[in-house]
């Protein structure tokens, strides 16, 4: 029986170290299983708590990503090698002239082959939504290197994915293949459009203030600075999904709507100590009496446009953008056209160029008579001292419109100008109507004052003369008649035309002028005068008693 038993002991006991292995792995796993699985907090209904991305830095650190796609004939000639050092060369010249401002990704492309010039400039804005549209990217720039003429033959073309937009074809030419990629920088510098954000909507004013993107990232190329006073602005508006605010639902785009750039880099300027600062003096030392800082990466400019822009105001999901856009010409040949007509442009019509700011400013040089060729086509140059101007385009002695225009950013352009002739002659007949009120004011202020010297010397005969004289002078119901007389037929007009957007224009200028009518004529006000001369009238009853006592 003890035999029996020592001969089953080594396998009873290696069962039990079997048994005691396999209840320790169970163990372990029912642990790391119930780790794993949410608690039963979570499990009732309460979401598990997710680590959310980092927010965004602010505008002006955000650097542009940027691709560089580089074409040309060479590269089916040039080793691999050669190509990837031309590559690199144009990469090491984007990085001298921008730095940090640039995600950059250089690329020999792919696409862009055989790499000729007439290839890029071919290119439409529909092909390249098409490629880039759904890409992260915010900046194509497009470069060709292509043999001529014992040379080089360079162009660019940007391509700004947020406005699905190409610049036009800049060129220049180097006989030495070691100026390329200085060259091919350059260029892309000059087609680079840096793009400014709205930073807060502004209401009933002109002046507009930005973000400028990468604004606080310095490129160590000063001659790459992204905006200068004088630029000029492009304004877009592209208006985003709700449900994905980073999703384009469609983008709408301003024509004949510019920004001047009045400020860059606004200085913030300390001209006092606070109270609980006492002035310090250092030997040796001279201070500076006004210390300041530069707000980099702030830009402001005045809006210009030919009538009401929804640009500067309030919207929901709309996201309001600029791009700065530099002359690539020394003049632009347009051709006008008017909105409602396209197929017939505006024959030996009479234009006045005018160099202002705003349209109700005073020109500071002389205005430039021009007039349209057969073709209706006009010649502006470039005045780099005044980069945008106000054209008034007559036909014959009628107003046809007022439109801003910036040339040389086209050499050849096409400007669809609105049918203003209804809004034009109606702001000039209020304007009259405006001249008249303030001379109905100016006679009551006459009178008023010449009525208190007859009161107040007792002369009741010619204070009585001197009101009637007031009550002769038209009151509000002939001023609203004669108002009533500019905005009716105006709106006929208007709506025979099947023109919305004047009878929009001419509500608006009407409703304008007659809320003023009715600030003053204002029974507050009526009341009050009547109450003066009822008591002027007393004054000189008994000024007049008294004298003759």
């Amino acid at each position: 029986m003890l035999n029996s038993v020592c001969r089953f002991m080594p396998l009873q006991f290696v069962l039990l170290l079997m048994f005691c292995a396999g209840a320790v792995s169970m163990a372990q796993e029912k642990d790391v299983a119930e780790a794993n699985v949410p608690s039963e907090a979570a499990a009732g209904g309460e979401e598990v708590e997710k680590t959310e991305p980092p927010p965004p830095p602010p505008i002006p650190l955000q650097p542009y990503v940027v691709r560089v796609e580089i074409g040309s004939p060479l590269f089916g000639t040039l080793s691999q090698a050669d190509s990837l050092r031309l590559r690199d060369a144009v990469d090491e010249a984007v990085v001298r002239m921008y730095g940090s401002m640039w995600v950059r990704d250089v690329v020999v492309s792919d696409w862009l082959q055989p790499g000729q010039e007439v290839q890029l400039r071919e290119l439409t804005n529909e092909a390249m939504h098409e490629r880039y549209g759904s890409t992260e990217l915010e900046k194509v720039m497009l470069v060709i290197v292509e043999p001529s003429r014992g040379g080089f033959q360079i162009g660019c073309r940007e391509y700004d994915v947020r406005v699905q937009e190409l610049t036009p074809t800049r060129t220049t030419f180097t006989q030495d293949w070691r100026a390329v990629a200085d060259q091919s920088a350059r260029l892309i510098r000059d087609s680079f459009r840096p793009v400014s954000f709205l930073s807060a909507p502004v209401s009933g004013s002109d002046e507009l203030e930005f973000f400028l993107q990468a604004g606080q990232l310095i490129p160590p190329d000063s001659s790459a600075a992204q905006v200068v006073v004088g630029d000029v602005l492009r304004p877009f508006l592209r208006h985003m999904e709700r449900r994905n605010p980073k999703q384009l639902r469609y983008l709408q785009k301003l024509d004949l709507t510019y920004v001047r750039v009045t400020e860059v880099n606004r200085e913030l300027t300390a001209t006092g100590l606070s109270a609980d600062d006492q002035d310090v003096s250092i030997e040796g030392v001279t201070p500076d009496p006004n210390p300041h800082f530069v707000d980099h990466g702030r830009i402001k400019g005045v809006l210009i446009s030919h009538g009401f822009a929804p640009f500067g105001g309030r919207g929901r999901g709309i996201q309001q953008i600029a791009l700065r856009q530099r002359p690539m010409a020394d003049s632009s040949e347009v051709q006008l056209v008017l909105r409602m007509r396209e197929d017939r442009p505006l024959i030996c019509h009479r234009v006045d160029k005018v160099a202002k700011l705003r349209y109700r400013d005073e020109s500071d040089l002389p205005s430039v008579r021009l007039v349209s060729d057969r073709e209706g086509r006009i010649r502006i140059p470039v005045d780099p001292e005044h980069p945008t101007f106000w054209l008034y385009v007559y036909s014959g002695s009628l107003l046809l419109a007022r439109v801003p225009y910036a040339p040389g950013l086209l050499d050849h352009d096409v400007v669809m100008l609105p049918d203003d002739s209804i809004r034009l002659g109606v702001e000039g007949e209020l304007y009259l109507f405006r001249d008249e009120l303030v001379d109905i004011v100016a006679q009551q202020a006459v009178l008023r004052g010449s009525a208190r010297q007859a009161a107040k010397s007792g002369d009741k005969a010619r204070l009585e003369e001197l009101i009637q004289q007031l009550e002769a002078l038209p009151g509000k119901k002939e001023f609203e008649f004669k108002l009533n007389a500019i905005h009716r037929p105006a709106v006929d007009r208007a709506n025979e035309l099947r023109n919305r957007s004047a009878v929009r224009n001419v509500d608006r200028l009407c409703g304008a002028m007659s809320s003023s009518l009715d600030r003053f004529f204002a029974s507050e006000k009526q009341v009050e005068q009547m109450k003066e001369l009822d008591q002027l009238r007393r004054l000189a009853e008994q000024n007049a008693s008294q004298a003759a006592q």
